[in-house]
């Protein structure tokens, strides 16, 4: 039961600068030593020499695991682009040797960026040696037309290896990141997300440089995956693309693309970002037309348990795009369970003219994507660019293909994969393990459920966040596959990771320091954790993460009655806590809240509980029941970036509180100390067929600005939607979070009556 209607629709708001933590990227230009061998080079082609940094660190293992390029999990170690050879002339078969500056410990491949150009005839120019050469190191080259592509090239004492196939062709080579195994410390996790334009048809003049802010950026984001296109372009150039923070000098001697009159392309490059989450683009020469596509990001190790490691695949599977318009599904091949996204090589051959290629998730082909492409193909040429795209849904294995212009040939090879790794657990033990009917272990004494009424709460007075609320740092946890139903009073589940969902059906239940993820989408509404069965009372979730594997439209976090949720953190999810009972006609539904986050929620656009409209989405929802005490509580209503199919509009949706007595009447309910944010109210309060009711009280409450604009400036912190609501306390005791004073009465003031 999922309610409250929809208001105006406005601007998406934009993530502020202090939501990214920036990991620290030198500037300083670092030594570059090059080498020739087999065909040997001319004074002229030997790059110029560059100020030496600090020394060469290279990684002594030789073990097949550090030299395969990507091996059998892959981090990255993102860094600013960074020129390793500049314009350098390979003869037919020839091999240059190029030495990596500063290879972090256990460096297996690096990936690069190539710039190839005035090949003589078609050739390939490769970046790896013997056994280790594959498509991901290579790139083709044809005859007045100059390719830029990211390549994994495999480092051998310290090295990569060039190599022509035929003719003469000019390369240029920037370094991009680092790529080490899993089994080390640190580095950095993918997260996809549903490709969308972040730049379109900008116009970029000579020795110019535009500056481009990224929106949406996840927690811990170190770097993005943007696809970088040109057209329009009125001179032969190059375009460089830096985190906004790196010196133009340096910035400007690299190259992401290089550009030529009459021609289109575009190159997928993953790049740091700044500490305000922003990017920039230098065109050297002429003026051209800019295009880019958020791809993805790399985070930080530890800051996201949604990220991936990479993990390398083979393969190739080819179709048709018969014309302007056309789309087909591939199944890709080998997708390793949990896998999130695809990093494939797509390449095109026979384009009929110029054309645009999109590719997205086949379980989710929205339109943003559509308006986004992974490669530009021209007439005569064969093209190819690398892409990350996003999988998920029930096709996981699945990608979809449209051509925007004309009909192409196209050939997808899975490069890699990312694969969320589960929680390292350690081996199961009997007394760890809790089946499908746990037996039961007493209760401690020294955590009862407090009651609703008691006190004040334990609110600790500080904001509950990602340090203070779900599993606590340090915490060993046992995977347990599978669906839990409790019904033996006074089981304790602790220290757990369960792939499954929670049902309680007795008293005095324990659920602490322990994830709850799910077992799949689900089929009806229902929670991670379910105390909606008359015989759960006095359940206490302590500790806990409440986090689907498999978000939808199903679910929830908490769902029920008679339960105490503390130092709880959720998200992606529908509902954070759904408080209801519909067996006791209105009775009390004893339910405590406290010190908790919700933050974060699945957005869907079809929800089969609205019509196959949009879900509606709170953190609290209160549909019936009385006796309820929530405080201490940091209720963020803010839309998920990683879950969901994020067709919204702003991700200031739903709300922090959502009073809606849809189930039975609602009244005694204390909340106070409560931080509210986002949302289009932050707190919401509306009647039904029960009519009047008075809630209790909604006091000392902490109010965000961050709500929905529903025009000129006009946000609701408390909106009181009907008459007959009354409560025990003005609700001019509310606060400004930022210490500026009380909410008061009017359009700008906090609080609303009526629209």
């Amino acid at each position: 039961m999922r309610r409250h209607g929809r208001h105006a629709m406005a601007e998406a708001r934009k993530s502020p600068a202090g939501a990214v933590r920036r990991w620290g990227v030198g500037t300083a230009v670092v030594a570059v030593v090059v080498g020739v061998s087999t065909a040997s080079a001319s004074p002229a082609q030997v790059p110029a020499a560059v100020p030496a940094a600090s020394p060469v660190v290279v990684a002594s293992s030789t073990s097949t695991e550090n030299t395969a390029p990507l091996g059998g999990g892959s981090v990255f170690t993102t860094v600013a682009p960074t020129r390793l050879l500049n314009r350098t002339v390979l003869g037919p078969g020839s091999t240059y040797d190029v030495t990596i500056p500063n290879l972090p410990n256990g460096t297996r491949s690096v990936i690069v960026n190539v710039s190839g150009s005035d090949a003589t005839v078609p050739t390939t120019v490769t970046a790896c040696t013997g056994s280790s050469c594959s498509v991901a190191s290579a790139l083709s080259l044809r005859p007045g037309m100059p390719a830029s592509r990211q390549v994994v090239a495999p480092v051998t004492n310290g090295r990569i290896t060039l190599r022509n196939s035929t003719g003469q062709v000019a390369v240029q080579l920037d370094l991009s990141a680092y790529v080490r195994p899993s089994s080390v410390q640190g580095g950095e996790v993918y997260v996809p997300t549903p490709q969308r334009r972040v730049l379109s048809w900008h116009l970029l003049g000579a020795a110019a440089t535009t500056t481009v802010q990224l929106t949406d950026v996840p927690e811990g984001a170190k770097a993005v995956v943007l696809d970088l296109g040109y057209s329009s372009a009125t001179a032969k150039s190059y375009l460089a693309l830096c985190p906004a923070d790196q010196s133009s000098t340096t910035c400007n001697r690299t190259t992401t693309i290089q550009t030529v009159p009459t021609l289109n392309h575009s190159n997928a490059v993953v790049v740091p970002i700044d500490s305000a989450g922003r990017v920039k683009v230098y065109n050297s020469a002429g003026s051209v037309r800019l295009n880019a596509d958020v791809q993805g990001w790399y985070v930080q190790r530890g800051t996201t348990d949604v990220g991936g490691e990479l993990v390398a695949s083979s393969g190739a599977v080819a179709t048709r795009l018969s014309a302007a318009g056309a789309t087909r599904t591939v199944t890709l091949p080998d997708v390793p369970k949990h896998a999130t996204s695809a990093v494939v090589l797509v390449r095109s051959t026979y384009a009929a003219q110029g054309t645009g290629v999109w590719a997205c998730p086949a379980a989710a082909v929205s339109d943003a994507c559509k308006a986004a492409s992974v490669i530009n193909p021209y007439p005569g040429y064969i093209t190819d660019n690398v892409a990350y795209v996003e999988l998920g849904g029930a096709n996981n294995d699945q990608v979809t293909l449209g051509a925007t212009l004309a009909a192409t040939d196209i050939t997808v090879s899975p490069l890699a994969y990312t694969v969320v790794t589960p929680v390292a657990t350690p081996t199961p033990t009997p007394t760890q393990t809790p089946t499908p009917t746990p037996t039961a272990t007493p209760k401690p004494t020294a955590s009862p459920t407090p009651s609703p009424t008691s006190g004040t709460g334990t609110s600790t007075g500080a904001k509950p966040g990602s340090t203070n609320t779900g599993v606590p740092a340090g915490t060993s946890l046992t995977r347990h596959n599978g669906d839990i139903v409790v019904t033996q009073a006074g089981t304790v589940i602790e220290n757990m990771d369960i792939h499954g969902f929670i049902t309680v059906r007795a008293p005095d239940v324990v659920i602490r320091k322990s994830i709850v993820r799910g077992s799949g989408p689900g089929t009806t509404n229902m929670g991670l954790v379910n105390c909606n069965h008359n015989a759960c009372s006095n359940l206490l979730v302590e500790d806990v993460t409440l986090v689907p594997k498999s978000p939808s439209v199903w679910l929830n976090g908490v769902f029920g009655h008679d339960y105490t949720a503390r130092r709880v953190n959720t998200y992606h999810v529908v509902d954070g806590f759904q408080i209801h009972n519909v067996r006791n006609n209105g009775g009390p539904v004893n339910v405590v809240i406290e010190n908790s986050w919700c933050h974060d929620m699945s957005y869907f656009a079809k929800d089969p509980n609205h019509n196959n409209t949009e879900t509606h989405n709170d953190c609290i929802q209160i549909q019936g029941g009385t006796n309820m005490r929530i405080t201490g509580n940091n209720l963020e209503s803010f839309m998920a970036t990683q879950a969901g199919d994020q067709t919204y509009d702003a991700r200031n949706r739903g709300s922090a509180l959502m009073v809606t007595p849809n189930a039975a009447p609602v009244s005694k309910v204390t909340m106070t100390g409560n931080w509210l944010d986002g949302g289009t109210a932050s707190a919401f309060f509306s009647t039904s067929k029960f009519g009047a009711y008075n809630f209790g009280t909604f006091s000392g409450n902490m109010f965000g600005r961050n709500q929905y604009d529903h025009g000129r400036g006009s946000k609701y912190q408390i909106r009181i939607a009907n008459d007959g609501i009354s409560f025990d306390k003005p609700l001019t005791t509310n606060m400004w979070a930022d210490g500026s004073g009380y909410l008061a009465e009017g359009r700008d003031a906090g609080i609303r009556f009526g629209s």
